[in-house]
């Protein structure tokens, strides 16, 4: 069988203090690695709508998993439940979708954006799944968790929305680091500025030890913008800063 593009969403899996759904979700894509049935194009983070009607832990934030395989959803689903299961945290509600790049149409890529700005129920999610024949599934608690997993697969597949949290090499670069550096030792195909404009390999950052690349057109791209270095040299930092913990909140991303 060819090598083929699958996507997995998860969400809800995390209560306040404990492991986030980013970690499970880095921690799913290892699994599958591990047991030969997969290689990661990168964990995505996307954020949902945050509303006080939405039950969600911190900042309504889903996961997904962008994976290239040979298998079938059908031979994935079950390393995808266990694993999730041995994850399992009382008190959270989580959710698994599965779904082939051969699958995603408008309808899914529509639903994505719509979490992104609208109250959606469980139903909805239900019903877009059953209507497409997506592997979509409740593991624990009130399973409210599918319509960000269901959302997070929407958001992934339409490629310009969310942030890569794990993705080859970006947690080794540390400190001032040359765009061709960057390039040659992460997944990240591109540096641009916040207008667009590509930078040359010469041009230095200052990673701040935190680069998380955007997902532009369905590839991982560092964003970045005018900043200072602590000699005073102008030089150029992340767009994307790291996020500074409050009480109570997740341990990881």
């Amino acid at each position: 069988m060819n090598s083929r593009i699958v996507y997995i969403g998860i969400d809800d899996t995390d209560i306040l203090g404990g492991p986030g759904t980013g970690r499970v979700a880095k921690g799913l894509a290892q699994s599958l690695i591990k047991l030969g049935l997969v290689t990661s194009l990168g964990v995505s983070r996307h954020q949902l709508l945050v509303d006080d009607k939405i039950r969600y832990t911190s900042h309504n934030s889903s996961k997904g998993l962008a994976l290239k395989t040979d298998r079938s959803v059908a031979e994935l689903r079950q390393p995808c439940i266990d694993y999730m299961r041995s994850c399992f945290q009382p008190g959270s509600d989580p959710g698994l979708c599965i779904c082939p790049e051969s699958q995603i149409n408008e309808e899914i890529l529509r639903f994505g954006k719509l979490a992104s700005t609208k109250i959606l129920t469980k139903a909805d999610a239900l019903d877009l799944a059953a209507k497409y024949h997506i592997f979509l599934v409740e593991l624990g608690g009130s399973g409210e968790g599918i319509i960000g997993a269901l959302a997070s697969v929407g958001l992934r597949a339409g490629g310009n929305d969310g942030r890569l949290v794990d993705l080859r090499g970006i947690k080794e670069i540390k400190g001032e680091i040359s765009v061709g550096e960057i390039i040659d030792r992460t997944d990240i195909i591109r540096v641009q500025d916040e207008n667009g404009i590509q930078l040359n390999g010469n041009e230095l950052i200052d990673s701040m030890d935190w680069i998380r690349p955007s997902l532009v057109g369905g590839q991982p791209v560092l964003r970045v913008k005018p900043g200072v270095a602590q000699t005073g040299k102008p030089i150029w930092v992340p767009s994307e800063q790291k996020h500074k913990k409050g009480k109570g909140e997740h341990i990881n991303e």
